[in-house]
């Protein structure tokens, strides 16, 4: 299980979600990468609002599309190109960076209609396609577990299938763990993969256990 010395690093609680650490992550990523020619964000919607990471990617590309198939005028607004519907399906060109913040799991259930497993196969698949350098994703890892209508936890299985297609590509993985985001407890990040999937999900605690892939062709 997860030791004290296993963490590596504490993060504040602003919006007691995900994307406290999430948001941090994202934006040292994309400072120590940018600027770039071009970004799409894959479940764009409320990027403004939670963690307000599209604030940074706006200030380091001229091309900065986004799709979702919820609409939002804010990010309408914001964005060079808002794109709704399935990122499966849709026809669009490649970019520089790819972002896929907290999306993928809710394919198959809340969004994408279909099998869980094939439908985030699919669209890691498609958000690596659309990448021509760099992908960054982020989704729940642990023990198998699905909210109804709403997401699923990616397992070891379906982690073990994103990094064979991603194995001739450089790519950090890194780890967040928090005991109940909701109730005000910090995320951490440590160090242990094998750890980070055998932790279950339960409900009325809201532990929580996020993967974080950093990849670059």
């Amino acid at each position: 299980m997860l030791k004290l010395e296993d963490f590596v690093r504490e993060f504040p609680v602003d919006k007691k979600t995900d994307r406290d650490c999430e948001s941090v992550i994202l934006i040292e990523w994309l400072k120590a990468h940018g600027p770039f020619k071009s970004v799409l964000d894959i479940g764009c919607h409320s990027s403004l609002d939670e963690g307000g990471y599209a604030q940074t990617v706006r200030e380091l590309t001229k091309l900065y599309d986004g799709i979702d198939i919820e609409y939002d005028n804010r990010m309408e607004g914001f964005l060079n190109h808002y794109f709704i519907g399935n990122a499966n399906t849709q026809s669009l060109n490649q970019y520089e960076a790819v972002l896929c913040v907290s999306t993928i799991e809710h394919a198959g259930l809340s969004t994408y209609k279909g099998s869980n497993e094939e439908e985030k196969s699919k669209l890691f698949e498609t958000a690596l396609g659309l990448a021509s350098k760099y992908l960054w994703i982020s989704f729940p890892v642990g023990q198998p577990y699905v909210y109804p209508d709403q997401l699923s936890i990616i397992t070891e299985k379906q982690l073990r299938r994103f990094e064979t297609l991603t194995s001739n590509f450089q790519v950090k993985q890194r780890f967040f763990y928090n005991q109940g985001p909701q109730a005000g407890h910090p995320w951490y990040e440590h160090t242990k993969r094998d750890v980070a999937l055998k932790i279950p999900y339960i409900d009325y605690v809201g532990n929580a256990s996020i993967c974080v892939m950093e990849i670059e062709k």
